[in-house]
């Protein structure tokens, strides 16, 4: 691609001054870049357009491979805060120390495929111990670390709080390759950035999430409440939940390049841009509530801040895996054990529960739930029966306020600010 012809500094300067508002300023350089750098078989990145928008603070895109999405996200974002001098920089977060150098170098490879920048002149990078920036026309424009690094992270809130835009890239991945505590850690970055009121453009700091359609693994889908939206939401459609905005996107033009003859699979989600649903043994929102009012309740605090809820009523037990309320009571470690709370012992296991999952015995809120519990044979050797005499019975009262914080978490969810 040709170079982009560049204003001087204090041309440019004055140019901005032509810009009735930031807003306008903002669309003119995300068009510009959309007329010059993006073309029209790849991913139009339509989640920025709504990237001004106060009421929104997540923005996840799961689409087919190959859309180009990763690229062209990250180009387009580092395109916007070259050009506007006030527009924050970018934090692009990988999940292991290895791969920061790994997306250093995609970095390297959009500013010279795409020439935006004079990439010998223009661009420069330093790195420490805890992250790598990307200095472009002499503006700090991308910081990259990884999730692990978080604890550490804090020290440096200084710096990050330049980056107010958070881009997580393959949050969604093979069930085995999640970083553990992955929602604390992704909050504590968050937080160390959340420390400017009132940004340029944003106001507030965003979180965007790119991903290929691979599993429901990720603790961010049960923190983010998306869950229901994810299996009810249509294909090539973006919509707004609350404080989140999710594009389920199949690119067509892409998958008219790829080989499918090769290894055939008519439910492939890399060509489809669909999760692989089961609703066996899922329940809807509608008829959990249901069972919720009146019925007894059993919370057994987990591991990473997460508890199994079990709900019974009329012979019907649907578990659920949730963030912790503090109101379990029942633990699987003996740390965690409280007055409130006791310590599940081995007289609380019993080997030949696990059948009853087999049996199809337990109903699921989720299919995060689902899947989390079904890979834990520890935790489905709990007999949950034993539990059930000592539960508490969910009030009406109770069943409102589990709605309000299923349904309208705005204010909580906004900054990733649920209590520890």
């Amino acid at each position: 691609m040709a170079k982009k012809k560049t204003l001087p500094k204090t041309l440019k300067q004055k140019a901005v001054s032509l810009f009735s508002s930031e807003e306008e300023e903002y669309k003119y350089y995300l068009k510009e870049y959309r007329e010059k750098y993006l073309p029209p078989e790849y991913n139009q990145l339509e989640l920025l357009d709504e990237l001004l928008n106060p009421e929104i603070d997540h923005y996840m895109s799961i689409t087919s491979r190959g859309d180009g999405k990763s690229f062209n996200y990250i180009s387009a974002l580092g395109y916007l805060s070259s050009m506007m001098e006030q527009f924050t920089g970018i934090c692009l977060i990988v999940r292991h120390f290895t791969l920061q150098d790994k997306m250093r170098e995609l970095v390297e490879e959009i500013l010279q495929t795409t020439g935006w920048c004079d990439y010998k002149n223009d661009y420069t990078y330093r790195a420490n111990s805890d992250y790598i920036i990307v200095t472009i026309k002499e503006k700090d424009v991308f910081l990259i670390t990884d999730l692990n690094n978080a604890p550490d992270l804090k020290q440096s809130s200084a710096v990050l709080r330049n980056f107010g835009i958070t881009l997580y890239d393959e949050f969604l991945t093979l069930t085995d390759d999640y970083v553990p505590n992955e929602y604390d850690k992704m909050r504590t970055i968050f937080k160390s950035i959340d420390r400017i009121k009132d940004r340029p453009y944003i106001k507030i700091p965003k979180c965007i999430y790119l991903a290929n359609p691979v599993n429901f693994d990720s603790p961010l889908l049960p923190a983010l409440k998306i869950y229901n939206n994810l299996q009810t939401q249509e294909i090539n459609t973006i919509n707004q939940y609350r404080n989140v905005l999710l594009e389920l996107r199949r690119n067509d033009n892409r998958n008219e390049g790829k080989n499918t003859r090769a290894f055939p699979d008519p439910n492939d989600s890399d060509v489809t841009g669909e999760l692989d649903f089961s609703n066996y043994l899922l329940v809807n929102e509608q008829q959990y509530y249901q069972i919720f009012n009146g019925a007894k309740s059993v919370k057994i605090k987990l591991n990473e801040g997460k508890m199994l809820h079990l709900i019974s009523k009329n012979d019907i037990m649907i578990l659920s895996i949730e963030q912790s309320d503090k109101q379990e009571q029942y633990c699987i470690e003996l740390q965690d054990e409280t007055d409130t709370c006791q310590f599940l012992s081995d007289k609380f296991y019993k080997q030949n529960f696990v059948k009853k999952y087999e049996k199809g015995f337990f109903k699921f809120k989720d299919s995060f739930s689902k899947s989390y519990i079904n890979r834990d044979t520890n935790l489905m050797m709990i007999n949950l029966f034993k539990l059930i005499p000592k539960s508490k019975i969910n009030t009406t009262d109770d069943t409102y306020e589990k709605v309000i914080k299923d349904n309208f978490l705005k204010q909580l969810a906004k900054k990733y600010e649920w209590e520890d």
